[in-house]
């Protein structure tokens, strides 16, 4: 039998602790931590770790809450979960810049778009620098909801692109460089003040930017007219909502528009239409064409005003501006009656089309006046002019307000509006001045179907009402055709729209027309009838007559109906805001 063996370790010494023997009786014995002396606080731990902050000593006051819990808070965060908190909030901050970055650079890449847009649709001089080409551009837009998605005309955007890009243009030191003030100081107008520049060392382009902003400042000056603008709110409302001296109990604001406008605060919104169109009337550079806008519009203003004698004389130098503009190549006193705007039509001069122009808003006048019989006499020689036109060459083109292609599919969207972004923007060579006659087109019906539509009322109203309503008839047919030989090309989306505007009043005042017929043959109808209840003789054959012209209204009238019906694919707008004003909305 084997002797037992003893446990001996391998390796010599690795049974034994590498520690040395603490003698039993020098051996602190376990306390608690929070009953320790201070000097046990201070001393090397021999046991256990050492934490003053759980030692409470009677002679040791406490810190204050601040530094305690500063203290706590920087026990709590160690070197790692510090830097675990310094890399996550490096990364979110890196992420939330890229993130942002992108979210600034896609909104600059979609105003640069947006404005390459209506760049296409309204083109500015290139000469322009960038900031006046933006302000001319944005207020062309603001002008055309419609074609921008918009509701209403934003009238206090347009009047502020308007007034900085004039005082872009009319200073001598910037864009101005060249325009000159006329001789004796320019000219001087009662409660306008000084007005019209020398702008003939400009180009054509120039020139034609400065007419476009000038004529919407007196747009928006039309629109805003008793407006007020508080300039440190940057806010516009009619003089109603403002609160002032002048307006001790102003209406009560809109529910959910807080600001409170003060007259202190407020200045016009805009300055009087007449300061811009007089302005242009009497700019030495302009040609007559666009002088000719300006005083038919100005016109127009007045008669809206109820100043008619003073539209009456704003006509005769519209008229007198055509006259001077045509002298050149007809003699005016064979072609036109300056004082009554009554075209001659003797066969051999032919009118040009300004005067043609002049002469129909003149006739509009007198036909809102109520002086029909003169109305009549220039509307029947006007007619007859534009029927004697000659015809346009053959191959020529029709003029076309530029349009941009739409599309339902959102890629093919995307693929026009790259496109437009791609393709320069060519501009546009200008437009006739308006001195030489005018062609026949495929729009020619389409003016002449205008006429026929006011002929009509006229006669309707003063003479003859099957007359009167015969030229109706004949003013609808003829736009319908125009509208038809137009197409459905994008190009002459706007000559059509003219034309749809003829149909849609036609149609609109043939209703009018045969439904006061039927009511005026009801109302015969019963009238017969009573009379032939105490005739001797004929009353039976009277109210048959009366009774059958009844029937014969009704059936033209079902029969309008019927035809409304059918064209409604192009009368139809498609908006139930069709017949919202402009400037329907009260704070922009």
């Amino acid at each position: 039998m084997l002797p037992p063996r003893v446990l001996i370790a391998r390796i010599p010494g690795a049974g034994r602790t590498l520690r040395s023997p603490i003698p039993h009786s020098t051996r602190h014995l376990s306390r608690p931590f929070t009953q320790k002396t201070r000097l046990q606080v201070i001393s090397s731990p021999l046991g256990r770790p050492q934490l003053p902050f759980l030692s409470s000593s009677g002679s040791r006051p406490l810190p204050p809450f601040s530094v305690h819990l500063r203290q706590h808070v920087a026990r709590l965060i160690s070197t790692e979960r510090r830097n675990y908190y310094k890399r996550r909030i490096s990364n979110n901050l890196k992420l939330s810049l890229s993130f942002s970055a992108i979210l600034v650079l896609f909104q600059v890449v979609r105003l640069g778009m947006y404005h390459e847009e209506i760049e296409h649709l309204w083109p500015t001089p290139p000469e322009w620098t960038w900031k006046s080409r933006w302000c001319l551009r944005s207020a062309q837009a603001e002008q055309h909801p419609e074609q921008m998605g918009m509701l209403t005309v934003d009238w206090p955007m347009v009047a502020g692109f308007s007034r900085e890009l004039l005082e872009r243009l009319e200073n001598v030191e910037g864009e101005g460089k060249g325009i000159l003030e006329q001789e004796d100081g320019g000219f001087l107008v009662e409660g306008v003040g000084k007005t019209g520049f020398d702008i003939t060392a400009k180009s054509e382009p120039w020139r034609r930017g400065y007419f476009q902003t000038l004529m919407g400042a007196a747009k928006a000056a039309e629109s805003l007219e008793g407006w007020l603008t508080d300039r440190k709110q940057r806010i516009s409302a009619p003089a109603e909502y403002v609160v002032g001296p002048s307006n001790p109990r102003p209406r009560p604001m809109p529910p959910k528009e807080k600001t409170i406008l003060r007259e202190e605060d407020c200045e016009p919104a805009s300055p009087s239409p007449e300061a811009f169109y007089m302005k242009i009337m009497t700019t030495r550079g302009f040609d007559t064409r666009q002088k000719i806008d300006a005083a038919l519009s100005y016109a127009d203003w007045l008669d809206y005003k109820g100043l008619k004698d003073t539209a009456r004389d704003m006509y005769t130098w519209a008229m007198d501006i055509a006259a001077t503009g045509a002298a050149s190549s007809v003699d005016v006193s064979k072609v036109v009656d300056v004082k009554t705007g009554v075209l001659k039509n003797d066969g051999k001069s032919l009118p040009s089309d300004n005067l043609i122009r002049v002469s129909t808003a003149l006739a509009v006048h007198h036909a809102r006046q109520g002086d029909l019989p003169v109305a009549l006499s220039i509307f029947t020689s006007v007619l007859k002019a534009r029927r004697s036109l000659p015809p346009a060459p053959y191959g020529s083109v029709l003029p076309s307000l530029p349009s941009l292609p739409r599309s339902n599919d959102p890629f093919r969207s995307l693929f026009n509006s790259l496109k437009t972004t791609l393709i320069p923007v060519e501009y546009p060579a200008p437009q006739p001045s308006g001195d030489e006659p005018p062609l026949r087109t495929a729009t020619s019906a389409c003016d002449e179907a205008g006429l026929m539509t006011y002929i009509g009322e006229i006669i309707y109203a003063s003479s003859s009402k099957e007359t009167g309503l015969a030229w109706t008839r004949d003013a609808v047919d003829m736009a319908e055709t125009s509208i038809h030989e137009l197409g459905n090309s994008d190009d002459l989306s706007a000559l059509r729209m003219q034309c749809v505007d003829c149909l849609r009043v036609g149609l609109a005042n043939w209703k009018t027309m045969v439904s006061r017929l039927v009511a005026q043959a009801e109302k015969d109808e019963l009238k017969a009838i009573e009379k032939a209840k105490t005739a001797w003789y004929g009353g039976q054959k009277q109210v048959q007559a009366t009774s059958q012209e009844k029937k014969r209204w009704i059936a033209e009238k079902m029969i309008l109906e019927d035809r409304a019906r059918r064209l409604e694919p192009f009368t139809d707008d498609g908006s139930i805001l069709a017949g919202m004003a402009p400037n329907a909305s009260l704070f922009t």
